[in-house]
Order: C-alpha cells, then structure tokens, then sequence
C-alpha cells in the first residue's frame, strides 16, 4: 500500500469514509490544520527492512499520525510532548499555538459545545476491506451532568469565600480550559481507532499474504508431481481457479506454426468451450498487457466481443476475467483466464498473485516439455547403442589367418554410428579386404553402409571378375538410393600362393604399398559408388614382395585436425608409415593411431577413423613361383 493513503476512521480501503453506523457522531472534517487523526498512510512495506539499511521510526508510523499523536498527548497532559527520532532530533515540529487554539475553537463549535448539544456519543468505527470490525465509543455529560458540576464549583467556591461576583468568571474560566482537552479526547479517540484499524490490517495483509504463499506453495507442489504435460495442465487449471477464487479457468499454449491459442485444459467450463477451436492470437489491449508479464482483467466478458460472445459467457454463466502470460525468457509460451461468476474488482494484490501462478505454469510447462524431449532423446540413445552394437557385429569378429600375410585392422567411429566399414572375406584360399566409407553419420550412413556391405559379400561369392563385382554394387547403390547419397569403396583380394593383390579402388584414398622405404599409391578403378549406374570400372594388379607392408584407410585419418584446425593431412600419413618398416601389423597400424591421436591432441575425430594393414611375413618364400 502507498503512503499518503488514508485511513483510521476512514476506512483500511480504498481511502473512502467508513460507516459510523445509525447513532455514531460527526465524523472529523479535513479542514482543521494538524488535528485530522489517521491523516497518513498505512505503510505496505518497510523500507529500511528492504534496502538492507538502519530501521527507523517512520519506518513503521508516518509523520502526519506522530505529529496528531505528539498534539493530543500534549493537550490531553498539559506536557510539553516531542517525539524524536533514533539520534535524539525531533521528526515533527511543534506546531503553532495560535493556529492549534484555532483549530480547537473550531472542532469545539463542530462537537457541539456552543450550542448546548450535550451528552453527545462519538463513534469511531474500525473498519478493514469494507466489513465493520468494531468501533470506539465515547459520550459527553448531559446538560443536567455538567450543570450540576459546574453548580458544585460554585459551591465550593462560595465556601472558600470567593466573592460572588467573581464565581461567573471563575465557573466561565474552567470551561474554556477544559475545552481543549475534551476536544484533544475527541481527536485522541479517532486516532486510538486509526491505529488499531492499522493493526488489524497489518494481520489481515499477513494472514493473505500467508494463504497466497501456501496456495502457490500447493500449487508448485502440484505441478512437480506431473511429468506428462496434459495431465499437468489440467491439474494447473483446478488448482489456479482455487488460488483466486474464480468459477473456472483455461489455459491455452501458443501454436508457434499457426499462430494461434490452443485450449489445453479447461476447469468449470463446458466440453463445448475447449472444443470451439483454437483463437487467434490478435493482440487485444488486455492479452497486450497480460503478454507484457502483467495481470489484465475485464469486469465484464458479456460486453467485450474479444474475449467470447455475450451467448457464449451467459451459458459458461462467467461474468469477469483475469488474464495472465506464460511467458519464458520474454517469448509467449501461452495465456491462463481466470473467470468469475459474478462482476468483480480485482485487487492489486490479485494481480501480482496472477502473475506469480503464470510463472509457476510456465516453469511447469517448460520442464515437462524438457523431460519429455529428454525421454525421446534417451529413447534414441537406446536405439543408437543397439544400432552401434549391430554395426560392431558386422565387422569381423576375428581376424583370418593366411600366411604369409600378417592383418590387423580397426574401426574408430566418431560417433555411436558410424559410415565406414572395413570387411576381411574369407574367398577359399584367398581373402578379399574391404574398406570403404559412406556419405554422412548416423543412422542413414550406418544404413547404407550396411546395405554396401551386403552387396560386397553377396556378389563377391558368385563373381569371380574383381572389377564386375564393383560395377554390380554401384547399380544396385545408384537405383536404390536417393541423389546425394553415395559411398568410397577399395577392395582388393590377397592371393596367398601367388603374392598378388588384385584391387579396384571406387573413388576411395588409395591404399599405400610400402616397400624399402618407398611409397607406391594404389589408384585404378573408377568413380563413387551409387552415382552413375553405368559407370564402369577397372582392376589393377600388384605382386607383392617379402616384407611389404600395405596400408588400407579412409579420410578420417588424414581429415584429423589439432587445436588450431590443421589437418593430420597425408604427407604426415605417409612420413608415419615410414616409420613402420620392419614393425608387424598389429604394432604398424597402433603406430598410427597414436600418432594421430598425439597430433589431434584432446581435439575430438571430426570423421571415422577406419585402417587395415597387411604385411607380407619375411619367412615365407613365394610359393607358385
């Protein structure tokens, strides 16, 4: 509440005059300086508390009411009275006695003094939020009381051998003194009812404050208990209507493609109403407001085409409406309507509640959205590993013993699923190597690679030409994939007897033969696979000698980079393999890796890494030859 709102015998609301009920006094009018009881303001809040700062006295009580309380304690005691504040200064001066004479004079005239009107009641009702708590009663004597009274004085002062003449003045004397205090009394006791009127306020505010807090402490206990979003919003809708007391709420979530409010839950309404469609999200003044995080609300819907036809609020049997955004992080997530049966005010603390109860809802709706985007994406981690462990199942399980040829090779994906895949068949006697690489990641590389992978071992058992094997797998790639989507493929098959690799190379890195310290690029073959179905394609043909290394990789290897995006790059590739002469093929290929993996640093792969190296064996003389 704001200071300089009145109060006291006026009322604790709205600063409007409080009834003093059928047989109650004159209330005080304002035009009497400095002596207007309850003239300041019931404070909403304690400032010193807020800002962190020293407390103060006119923290808690205004300065018009200590100075009323400083003049009526001083006219009531005949003490010269100073209220000071914490340093030992005065808050309020004195006020003037010549104006503070007049000022009796008149609230004199006005209790009634001058015109006999004796035993008059005075009446200070205590009046919070427009119902009557209590009041404050006070009579003066009647005029046979006072008359008597004044007649003992003339007594006593008769025995006490004042001259008559002398009594009048003397009787007349004691009468304009005791003027001031009765008026003072008067003050005094619409004071005395102002402040109480105070306290009883200040615990009404707290016991409201108090029940908002738990209501929004039920409600976000509630909310939390739902994960699934329309079971949650339609528990939010009871529980806002019950919050503020309304007949019915609903809630709507805004459509970001269509740009309209959906009714998602509804509580007090018909089916019909949550059934009549989504609304348009046409900015009225007061969805204006409430989507700028204040409260707006409408006496009456009935007269507002806006918000719903007069037909439509007279079967709802609603009269007025609050409106509050579901705002997250300044964007609209959606609007909640509170409804009430009859024609209501809304006070500014209802407003602020409003507001608080969107805040909860849109916290809500924003976990629950979360939870369930978290459950979908642990849905497709699950699915990821099991695809991963399926992928893992197609490489081969073991390694092929044909001597002399040493094999090792490794599959290191970047992700769970991967496109490369390297293969070791076993042909009877000889043994085809596959490596190969497919456009993307994921799932749809992980597919097609499955699919190249299938193509290779089915033609490879019932052809025996090396370059139509590769021709049948890119007509069967070209026409069963999409444009865009195509793979890399080497395969070359090692024939034991002879020492020679018969190989195709499908767009792919070219394998690397390293002999005596030179490099020799195997390269013939053709374009990707799954572009051009009548592509055609060639094999080439290398004898290999006693102690040869070869090296099978796809591009991740080479596409690795470091901190500060340089590539692993080939001629580093090249200079690593080198290093591995004389090594076996296990040992040749951890070579490699480790120096990737050194040069990269804590740098994650941009792209599978996939390598096979076979190594002729030393101790193997040719045979066939």
């Amino acid at each position: 509440m704001d200071h300089g709102r009145s109060s006291g015998a006026m009322g604790a609301k709205g600063g409007e005059p409080a009834s003093a009920g059928k047989d109650a006094g004159p209330a005080l009018p304002g035009v009497i300086p400095g002596a207007l009881p309850g003239a300041g303001a019931i404070p909403g809040a304690i400032p010193g508390v807020e800002s962190g700062g020293k407390l103060a006295l006119t923290d808690f009580v205004d300065l018009a009411t200590l100075r009323n309380l400083q003049e009526g304690f001083a006219e009531l005691t005949r003490l010269n009275t100073t209220i000071l504040d914490a340093g030992g200064q005065p808050l309020v001066p004195q006020s003037d006695p010549a104006e503070r004479e007049a000022s009796y004079q008149v609230l004199d005239f006005l209790l009634g003094t001058e015109s006999g009107d004796a035993g008059q009641r005075y009446v200070a009702p205590i009046v919070v939020e427009d119902q009557e708590l209590g009041s404050i009663e006070v009579k003066s004597d009647s005029r046979e009381e006072a008359e008597a009274e004044w007649g003992q004085l003339r007594q006593v002062a008769l025995k006490l051998g004042v001259a008559e003449g002398s009594v009048k003045d003397l009787v007349e004397a004691a009468e304009s003194a005791s003027r001031p205090s009765r008026s003072a009394a008067v003050q005094f006791l619409y004071l005395l009812a102002n402040h109480i009127t105070r306290l009883c306020y200040q615990e009404y505010q707290l016991r409201q404050r108090v029940e908002e807090l738990s209501s929004l402490y039920r409600l976000s206990t509630l909310l939390s208990s739902h994960r699934d979003l329309g079971q949650l919003l339609e528990a939010a809708a009871q529980s806002a209507a019950e919050v503020l007391g309304a007949k019915a709420v609903s809630i709507r979530l805004l459509d970001t493609q269509t740009h309209e409010w959906a009714a998602r839950a509804v509580s007090g309404l018909s089916r019909a109403f949550l059934e009549r469609g989504p609304a348009l999200t046409g900015r009225s003044p007061t969805l204006s407001k409430a989507l700028a995080g204040e409260a707006a609300w409408l006496a009456d819907v009935r007269e507002d085409p806006r918000i719903m036809t007069r037909q439509e609020a007279d079967r709802e049997g609603v009269a007025s409406v609050l409106c509050a955004g579901l705002l997250y992080q300044g964007k609209a997530l959606g609007v909640i309507h509170w409804f009430t049966a009859e024609p209501r005010q809304f006070k500014k603390a209802e407003l602020k509640l409003a507001v608080a109860v969107g805040q909860l809802i849109t916290a809500a709706v924003v976990n629950a959205r979360h939870d369930a985007q978290q459950e979908e994406r642990q849905q497709v981690q699950r699915q990821l590993r099991l695809a991963s462990e399926v992928q893992q199942k197609m490489l081969p399980a073991a390694v092929p013993q044909v001597p002399p040829f040493d094999i090792a090779g490794r599959y290191v994906p970047s992700y769970e699923l991967g496109g490369d895949f390297y293969d070791l068949i076993d042909l009877g006697g000889s043994v085809g190597v596959v490596i190969g690489d497919v456009v993307g990641k994921g799932v749809a590389a992980a597919l097609l690679m499955a699919s190249v992978r299938a193509a290779i071992r089915a033609f490879a058992q019932e052809v025996y030409d090396l370059d139509e094997i590769i021709t049948r797998v890119n007509v069967s790639l070209a026409r069963d994939t999409r444009d865009k989507e195509f793979a890399t493929l080497f395969y070359g098959v090692l024939d034991p007897r002879t020492l020679r690799l018969t190989y195709c190379n499908a767009g792919h890195e070219p394998a690397l033969l390293l002999r005596a310290g030179e490099i020799i690029r195997l390269e013939t073959g053709g374009m990707v696979l799954g572009v051009d179905e009548k592509q055609r394609y060639e094999r080439g043909l290398m004898d290999l000698r006693s102690r040869d290394t070869l090296l099978f990789y796809t591009d991740g290897l080479v596409d690795a980079m470091d901190g500060q995006g340089r590539r692993f790059g080939r001629e580093r590739l090249i200079e690593t393999f080198r290093q591995t002469e004389g090594m076996s093929a296990a040992n040749a290929m951890h070579h490699l890796l480790w120096a990737m993996r050194r040069y990269i640093g804590l740098n994650r792969g941009v792209d599978d890494t996939t390598l096979v190296v076979v190594r002729v064996d030393p101790n193997v003389a040719r045979m066939g030859l």
